[in-house]
């Protein structure tokens, strides 16, 4: 194949690919830009099991979309006038946020219990007709119907004459604290006493897309301020995740503006350096701006959005994309025009598939968020690829190389490594490796905890510690599983699981309860029994017809009950029904497969989850899960599966260099980048730095950005000093990307940043080192 038909090739596959770009961003133009912040996809699938990971996410999306704000007051009078005029200004019909309504659960709920009237009873009620005497049955049903009972009708009249099925439906407000709205709570803290209304608010929309943030943010903002303004001593705290992904999207932009614009200048400044001229600034502009484009456009399509780590991580690809332009530079300075770029090609081709191996062994993580960079990446670097072989002769003309003193300075460093024996050059790096697991002791330090991922502010956390300690709540991310293969197995089991709680009168939960389904439904068992249990009323229908005479309620039929009753004898209430609804702001508390029932089992806020933990280690059928305990496993797992991923990475990349060298050249070069990945591990435990699943990642990376060394070595041995100028110069501006995400905010994104710096560096040195043995080295004259 000629240089021409090559360069057509690619120019036909640059035209094909923008045409699906173009459409991509049509498509997004329509339906709207979305960023994700959602910090979730840097953690693992936190279970195989199915339905724990549905719950799991249930309750994500529920703590993500719901949010507190207490305001507090020492004048309760004050505090009331302050809740009032913040219901107003958040009833607005503008206003992006909204008070969390209960209506649709309590009317879901409600439409359930009337389904199965007659499988529902209260506590009275199952006390009274157990007795069977019909006059403190009617007595009962009187007292519901004129009592406080009768004030709240939840159930109608006509379909719950006594009352026995509401009584069962108002316990419902009670276990669940449905009524509490935002009434006025007394704090006591010392000798201060204090008052505090906790409001309990929601995202009208997604609140894990930055747009939709930024507008919830600035609402809440101007309602503070405007409630401030009227009440100078109202305290407002504020608690939930919107809170805590609204930080992290902020320091992800500060770090996206560094990273870029600390990218941007240094490269600028390097080509001012190197090439002198505005016109070199052409084709690395060209490249890295569409090459990115290209890449947001088609990641936003495929996975519906882009996230904010994707955008730090493709600010850093600046200091990479722009290295194919460099090394076109450097081929046409030292080469006329009409000279076989063939060879240039060849070169450019292994670097880029190499370095789309290294980032796409991003999508072997087990991450999301790194499953997005790692196509992000590996579509912006081949764009740009194409842009430069399509477009590299046409626009490299007449830009010169300026790089006397970088040659000369590498020429006498060259000269220096040369005077080395390879057999004292492979002793000290086995001597570097030994003294360096003599210091780490043999072992290096890990981190496979969560939280060393993420740096929550710390504002941030002490208000939410505070709403913790004031609203009651669960954990949101801790529960009981219980399992079985029927329904009252399951509900059994769930009785176990209380009792083992409340273990020789020795509670956990301190007057509390878990919250589950056997405070929603009673049993299938306990249904049947209720059933049973009204026969008393609705059998002969005498009882009932005795009581509707005496109230007066002529407009209900006792025989019309007595129909119904019959007709539901085998029509018991199943929970699937109600927790599969997707509207009630509930996880899914029961869950039903085809040979597995699981219910959770929602855990009190402030509980000794290790004890409660020890408690149900030998309970057949129940378990505690943690995520927290969970994703750290997980997160070891993965790690310790990239460790070995990255040796079979390293041998692929060998049988690739075995396609093309010699299998001594080939082992010459893989030396390179083994050595770079085998010294990043030591210094990152001599610096105290524990080793994390985004090292190991990072190292991919380094894998594939020293392969691109290595080759441009290799391939253009005819002129070792400028291929080795070119490296350099690649090199630094590598270093200078990933030395700024180094200096990111965020941890994971950080460690990423140290690792890719450590690694390169290394790199570089080995590159030197091996150019250092080329023969052509020593025939080539110093540049003047």
């Amino acid at each position: 194949m000629t240089q021409q038909v090559y360069r057509r090739w690619c120019r036909l596959a640059l035209i094909i690919l923008t045409l699906i770009a173009a459409y991509c961003a049509f498509t997004i133009s329509r339906s709207g830009l979305q960023i994700d912040t959602n910090l979730r996809s840097l953690s693992p699938s936190f279970t195989l099991d199915p339905a724990v990971n549905q719950a799991l996410n249930k309750m994500s999306a529920n703590a993500a979309q719901q949010f507190i704000l207490v305001l507090v007051h020492e004048d309760e009078d004050r505090l009331v006038e302050a809740s009032e005029s913040m219901r107003e200004l958040i009833e607005a019909p503008s206003s992006p946020i909204a008070y969390v309504d209960q209506t649709a659960l309590l009317d879901t709920y409600v439409a359930q219990l009337k389904q199965h009237s007659f499988h529902i009873l209260g506590n009275n009620a199952q006390a009274r007709l157990t007795e069977g005497d019909a006059e403190k049955i009617l007595a009962l049903g009187e007292a519901n119907l004129y009592g406080s009972g009768g004030t709240l009708r939840l159930v109608p009249i006509a379909q719950d004459p006594l009352g026995f099925v509401n009584e069962y439906a108002i316990g419902l407000l009670d276990r669940l604290a449905l009524n509490s709205g935002d009434e006025i709570q007394t704090i006591k803290q010392g000798d201060k006493e204090f008052f505090i209304a906790p409001q309990m608010l929601q995202i009208r929309s997604d609140a894990l897309e930055m747009d939709q943030q930024d507008q919830a943010l600035a609402s809440i903002q101007t309602i503070t301020a405007e409630l401030r303004a009227e009440f100078p001593e109202l305290k407002i705290i504020s608690s939930g995740i919107l809170f805590f992904a609204a930080d992290a999207a902020q320091s992800a932009r500060a770090d996206i503006e560094t990273i870029s614009t600390g990218s941007m200048i240094g490269v600028l400044l390097l080509i001012l350096w190197i090439f002198r001229s505005p016109r070199a600034f052409l084709l690395p502009a060209l490249s890295i701006g569409m090459g990115l484009a290209f890449a947001f456009c088609l990641c936003h399509f495929w996975f519906g959005s882009i996230h904010i780590l994707t955008l730090v991580f493709g600010a850093s690809l600046i200091g990479v994309v722009v290295d194919y332009a460099l090394h076109f530079y450097y081929f046409q300075a030292h080469h006329n025009y009409n000279h076989d770029q063939l060879p240039l090609y060849r070169a450019l081709f292994l670097s880029l598939l190499t370095s789309v191996i290294g980032f796409s062994a991003l999508a072997w993580s087990g991450l999301a968020a790194l499953q997005q960079v790692a196509t992000f990446a590996a579509l912006g670097l081949v764009y740009a690829w194409l842009m430069v072989i399509a477009f590299g002769q046409l626009l490299a003309k007449k830009v010169r190389v300026y790089d006397s003193v970088l040659q000369n300075s590498l020429h006498n460093l060259l000269r220096l490594a040369a005077k080395v024996p390879v057999q004292a050059i492979v002793a000290i790096g086995f001597l570097l490796l030994g003294v360096g697991f003599y210091l780490t002791g043999f072992s290096l330090p890990v981190s496979d905890s969560p939280r060393s991922f993420f740096a929550a502010n710390p504002q941030l956390v002490e208000q939410e510690k505070q709403v913790s300690d004031w609203v009651a709540g669960y954990e949101p991310a801790s529960f009981i599983v219980v399992q079985g293969e029927t329904a009252q197995q399951v509900y059994d089991r769930i009785a176990a699981v209380n009792a083992r709680v409340d273990k020789d009168g020795d509670s956990l939960l301190a007057g509390r309860s878990l919250l589950g389904v056997q405070q929603f439904f009673p049993s299938p068992q306990q249904q049947q029994k209720n059933y049973q249990a009204n026969q008393v009323l609705y059998g002969g229908a005498q009882v009932v017809q005795q009581f509707i005479s005496q109230q007066q309620l002529t407009e209900i039929s006792a025989d019309n009950l007595a129909h119904a009753y019959a007709q539901q004898k085998d029509d018991w209430l199943n929970p699937a029904d109600f927790f599969a609804q997707a509207n009630l702001g509930l996880p899914p508390l029961w869950l039903e497969s085809e040979n597995l029932v699981t219910a959770f089992l929602l855990i009190p806020k402030g509980v000794d989850t290790l004890q409660l933990n020890h408690r149900l280690e030998d309970l057949e059928g129940a378990f505690f899960f943690s995520a927290m305990q969970d994703s750290e496993t997980s997160m070891k797992l993965l790690r310790q599966s990239a460790m070995e991923l990255l040796v079979l990475a390293l041998l692929l990349m060998a049988l690739l260099l075995l396609t093309r060298y010699h299998w001594k050249k080939m082992l010459q070069l893989m030396a390179i980048p083994v050595f770079a990945v085998s010294m990043s591990f030591l210094l990152l435990a001599l610096f105290n730095l524990p080793l994390s699943l985004f090292h190991v990642m990072a190292l991919f990376l380094v894998v594939g950005l020293g392969m691109d060394y290595v080759i441009f070595i290799a391939e253009m041995r005819d002129n070792p000093v400028e291929t080795l100028s070119a490296v350099a110069i690649s090199s630094m501006t590598n270093l200078l990307s990933f030395g700024l995400l180094g200096l990111s905010v965020l941890p994971a994104v950080s460690a990423f940043g140290i690792a890719l710096f450590i690694g390169c560096s290394l790199n570089l040195l080995g590159a030197l080192m091996l150019a250092s043995r080329n023969p052509f080295f020593h025939s080539q004259p110093v540049k003047s």
